[in-house]
């Protein structure tokens, strides 16, 4: 090994004094440096009519020329070794129903694009912007803020119901409260007005916040124009001692059901093991929304 060693730093030497200064870059040619890209997290905007601004957006779904480059949480820098003008595509990503496997981009929300000139060492500062996508249609919407929708009480315990709360609050200054006790241990609560959705498979999303001591379920009620009506509870929302936000599909639930309208509704019961007197579930923004096919 040394007398290889030896040898090729004879050649270097060589090729530098007998070739005007050629030296080694024959053996270690320069590597190509990448374009990094500075990705910040989402800006989101709304417009009148639109709700809340807040979200849950975790991820970064990038794609140069159509081509998928990958999903990272921002702020993060991403690497692209292609050289040219190269149109990036920065793409919203959610938990889809919650889960942490389970992460897509969300179809309710625009993709940011931006034209860039790749070249080896550059490097870009990237604010993507969002929002909901042109077309988007709100079925549903409350903050609680001027009303309570939720007063279609369809349980058969008297003490049980949503209230209008000012006692926590995700943004504003009132929040939808349930409170079960030992008096007021069942409720299935939805709102008073159904609103049609489409059953073509439209993208259709159940949009939440929620801070719950106990575990609930959500369901859909679904109304018929003849008055028939039938519901389904499909989806179990854990307790969570801090706000949190759920994108909750129903595509698949609606498009099997096939109703003229449909109602939310929320489900719980007072635990049998509870040591509290009362159980808190508080809930804030919620939208029902989908994008026509």
């Amino acid at each position: 090994m040394k007398s290889n060693s030896f040898l090729l730093s004879i050649f270097c030497l060589s090729l530098l004094f007998g070739f005007g200064g050629i030296g080694c870059d024959i053996i270690n040619p320069d590597e190509t440096l990448p374009t990094t890209l500075h990705i910040e997290p989402f800006e989101f905007n709304v417009t009148p009519g639109q709700g809340s601004a807040k979200n849950k957006i975790t991820e970064v779904w990038v794609f140069a020329n159509e081509s998928f480059i990958g999903v990272f949480s921002p702020p993060v820098d991403v690497y692209y070794l292609g050289t040219g003008m190269t149109t990036f595509s920065f793409r919203p990503g959610v938990r889809n129903n919650g889960i942490a496997s389970d992460a897509i981009t969300y179809p309710m929300f625009k993709p940011y694009t931006q034209v860039i000139d790749a070249s080896s060492g550059a490097s870009f500062d990237i604010q993507p912007v969002t929002g909901y996508q042109d077309g988007t249609v709100f079925s549903f919407m409350t903050d609680f803020e001027l009303d309570n929708p939720f007063m279609d009480n369809r349980d058969t315990v008297a003490a049980s119901e949503m209230i209008r709360s000012g006692t926590d609050v995700f943004e504003g200054q009132f929040s939808g409260e349930i409170i079960m006790s030992d008096e007021a241990d069942f409720i299935e609560v939805g709102h008073t007005v159904p609103v049609p959705l489409p059953d073509d498979g439209s993208s259709v999303y159940l949009e939440f916040r929620y801070k719950s001591e106990i575990p609930m379920s959500i369901g859909l009620l679904g109304v018929n124009l003849n008055g028939t009506m039938a519901s389904r509870f499909f989806y179990l929302v854990n307790p969570s001692d801090e706000w949190n936000m759920i994108y909750l599909e129903l595509t698949d639930e609606i498009a099997v059901s096939q109703f003229d309208a449909y109602k939310i509704l929320i489900r719980s019961l007072y635990p049998s093991t509870a040591t509290a007197p009362e159980h808190h579930i508080f809930l804030d923004n919620i939208k029902v929304v989908y994008l026509p096919k």
